[in-house]
């Protein structure tokens, strides 16, 4: 480049020699008139050569100017710093070269030119690149070359250099770009990331290149970070909680970091909780009930990941995470260990004897996703997360599938009511002394086209959850009614049904009784007939409205069943003001098989019972080896796979119809 340079001005050096002689020329022959001079002559052959001498450089440098500007046009881009085939070029070269010690690679960003040509039009766009690049290029030196790398990025590579020559440069540009900002309505900012090949930190010239721009991507982030943060409430005073933000306010501030970090950043959202916050106000008071919001905020705001965290409402927080370089089971491990970090803050500050927090977690997949899904899957997620050790959960497509598919069992309830696509089914219950059927329980099956839609294990928890399973109870109960109408005169004389009741019916036991004698008399139903199981734990839990409605049943003549006896809370207590008729043994109480332990409980249980006066049913038997036992014993009543699975209304009236019955 030098050497072209130089060759260049000795051509316009001679150029003006030549004139100067040329015009030297033409003065002397205006003064020199006499043609008979003897040198006159000679003037004027050496005016023509000189003339041709100027006309003909002339028109080389005239080509030269011509043929540079192609030149540029061909290696240079609009905003006259080198393109990309240029690049490419310088490229190959040093990477044919033996080593690359010396070369540093710049790479640079510059943000919002989308945004200047969308708003402002591609004219003022063109302005804010090129002013970018004017920047650039002061802090040039002869070892540099600047190309436009592609759209808003550009590169340098600059040779003869070392890691502290390019932070000088990078330290010279912010002040270029920050001096201009001071008087500017539309400030440039952009990322840099830069990298040196030297001994022992080696690069060939692509990794060079790779490795300045992941770091240009990296202070990409940083900066994005930075800015977003910005967007997080100002700090407060100890004395007043930290403030909850509008669903509407807290959505428009997710969008804003959606379109914000778009592809350059991995993000989730992570809902929290605090564990029985409303104990620790009740218990400790609400100005401490504040402080430790305020300690939460904070502990959940400094976490490395966090981005923006914010109070949602009452107990609940909301954060956005860079989970960019975590896996997922990095981040539920980081959630863990910040749930431990606040609890244990929490209690040795307030002595509190349990402090914990619940996190659901929420990927973003993208730009597209609304808030509120997210907001709403990350919610879902917390809940469930109550229920898990450690208390964090991620939302997955396993949870995303059941929670359509309980959104659809709860949306299609009504309407499969009234098409009455739940059908009573019969279980069989035996004598183990005759192997014969003494009574069934009623059971319920939901079906459409003659399939089962679902298994009552997935859809009767949600039921009792929102309060369906009130109308799926009485539906149930009508429709036995129904069949007992129908079918009694064919059953034998101690013939019995059992019902299941639901806890929920408890909270108005008064009016469970009278709805029920109110079908009794409409379906005009023996009352001996009739067995209604109440759980264990619903008795445990609300013993006092169970009895009320175990006395009022059993003015009917109603007989009452402690159903799965055995499955956790199980007390000689329990036993002691027992006002059932019958006890039903839980299968978790028996197990697959019966140990030498097993064996004792079960019998001195039983001993109690009989003394007690009461009938003993067991379910879930499904080997020959624990009916056995359990006919030795003096079981009453058998039920399980081992005899009889349920079945439909038509099934079960033929097997009581057949002869062997």
């Amino acid at each position: 480049m030098k050497k072209e340079k130089s060759v260049l001005h000795l051509c316009e050096g001679t150029l003006l020699a030549l004139v100067i002689l040329l015009i030297m020329d033409l003065y002397l022959l205006k003064f020199l008139q006499d043609p008979e001079v003897s040198y006159y002559p000679m003037l004027h052959l050496m005016e023509a050569a000189l003339a041709l001498l100027v006309v003909t450089l002339a028109l080389s440098l005239i080509q030269r100017e011509l043929l540079s500007r192609l030149i540029v046009k061909a290696f240079r881009d609009i905003t006259g710093v080198h393109n990309k085939t240029s690049l490419e070029k310088l490229v190959q070269d040093l990477s044919n070269r033996p080593s690359t010690f010396g070369v540093g690679v710049m790479m640079f960003d510059l943000n919002n030119l989308k945004y200047v040509n969308d708003t402002y039009g591609h004219e003022k766009g063109d302005e804010f690149i090129q002013t970018f690049t004017y920047c650039l290029t002061r802090i040039l030196d002869s070892d540099s070359f600047l190309a436009r790398y592609g759209g808003d990025e550009f590169i340098l590579i600059q040779q003869n250099t070392s890691l502290s020559e390019l932070q000088h440069m990078a330290e010279k540009l912010d002040s270029l770009v920050q001096e201009y900002n001071t008087r500017t309505t539309l400030p440039l900012s952009y990322a840099i990331g830069y990298e040196v090949s030297f001994q022992n930190h080696y690069f060939m010239m692509e990794d060079l290149i790779n490795a300045a721009d992941k770091k240009m991507y990296q202070d990409k982030a940083s900066k994005k970070i930075a800015a977003i943060r910005e967007l997080a409430p100002s700090t407060h005073s100890r004395n007043t909680v930290i403030p909850a933000i509008s669903s509407e306010a807290l959505s428009e501030k997710i969008r804003q970091i959606q379109k914000s970090t778009g592809s350059s950043l991995s993000i989730a959202l992570i809902s929290t909780d605090i564990e029985n916050f409303h104990y620790i106000n009740d218990k400790y008071g609400y100005s401490l009930g504040d402080e430790i919001l305020n300690i939460v905020y904070e502990e959940l705001a400094g976490a490395s990941f966090t981005i923006l965290t914010t109070r949602f409402f009452s107990d609940v927080f909301v954060s956005i995470a860079d989970i960019t370089d975590l896996t997922s089971e990095a981040l539920l491990s980081q959630i863990a260990k910040l749930d431990q970090q606040i609890s244990q803050r929490i209690r040795n500050t307030y002595h509190v004897n349990f402090f914990r927090t619940n996190s659901g977690i929420c990927f973003i997949p993208d730009a597209e996703t609304s808030p509120e899904t997210v907001l709403s899957c990350a919610n879902v997620a917390r809940r469930l997360s109550k229920k898990m050790i450690p208390p964090c959960c991620i939302y997955s497509r396993e949870i995303d599938r059941q929670e359509k598919m309980q959104a659809e069992i709860l949306h299609s309830f009504h309407q499969a009511l009234k098409n009455e696509e739940f059908q009573i089914y019969f279980q069989p219950k035996v004598s183990p002394t005759n192997g014969k059927i003494s009574s069934a329980e009623v059971l319920v099956r939901w079906l459409r086209d003659e399939k089962t839609l679902w298994s009552p294990a997935v859809y009767i928890p949600l039921f009792e959850q929102n309060g369906f399973i009130i109308s799926l109870d009485y539906y149930v109960y009508e429709k036995t009614f129904r069949w007992l109408q129908k079918f009694s005169i064919q059953l034998p004389a101690d013939f019995r049904i059992s019902l299941n009741v639901s806890p929920l019916h408890f909270e108005e036991p008064e009016n469970f009784v009278k709805k029920i004698c109110e079908l009794i008399r409409t379906y005009q139903v023996d009352t001996s007939r009739l067995t209604f199981e109440i759980t264990e734990s619903t008795y445990v839990n609300n013993t006092e409205a169970v009895n009320r409605v175990i006395r009022g049943l059993k003015q009917h003549n109603i007989q009452i069943s402690m159903d799965d006896f055995g499955s956790g809370y199980s007390s000689l207590n329990t036993l002691k003001d027992l006002l059932f008729n019958e006890v039903k043994i839980d299968r978790k109480f028996l197990g697959d098989s019966l140990t030498e332990n097993a064996k004792i409980v079960l019998q001195e249980v039983f001993h109690m019972l009989k003394r007690m006066g009461k009938s003993i049913v067991c379910e879930g038997v499904e080997t020959e080896d624990i009916a056995e036992f359990l006919k030795k014993e003096g079981c009453d009543e058998i039920q399980g796979f081992l005899y009889y699975r349920p079945m439909c209304e038509e099934d079960f009236e033929k097997l009581l119809l057949a002869p062997r019955v």
